[in-house]
């Protein structure tokens, strides 16, 4: 099983955000990764996050479940809902949905931030220039 943290770092005052993503695959093996983007709400920044996430996921070839964790949880309950009430994110959540449902084994848990092991690589993301 993949094991896939994610999340997101926002700051208000730039109106930038970082991604970070946080996968240990079957084998053992950790990678980071990591993303700049602009303009986007804390929700927003959090629901990119799990899409760039997504992307990772489906770039490991040879694995076939998957397990993602994010401390967000209101993207974390959009996505088991598949409903999202804010629908300037719609395409967003299009494209996350997509990504998600094309995965072949795949769950999503909340988690506490403190255990959210992609929160420093989300702030590294913001920090790069």
């Amino acid at each position: 099983m993949v094991h896939i943290y994610f999340d997101a770092a926002t700051n208000q005052e730039a109106g930038e955000n970082g991604l970070g993503v946080w996968v240990k695959t079957t084998d053992g093996t950790v990678s980071t990764y990591i993303a700049k983007r602009v303009g986007l709400t804390s929700v927003q920044a959090e629901l990119a996050a799990l899409a760039f996430a997504l992307e990772q996921a489906h770039e490991l070839t040879g694995e076939s479940t998957f397990m993602f964790y994010s401390d967000a949880e209101t993207v974390v309950r959009a996505l088991e809902q598949r409903f999202l009430k804010d629908q300037s994110m719609r395409p967003l959540f299009v494209k996350t949905l997509t990504l998600y449902d094309e995965l072949p084994n795949k769950f999503i848990k909340w988690i506490p931030r403190a255990e959210n092991r992609a929160h420093d690589v989300a702030k590294r993301a913001l920090m790069t220039g």
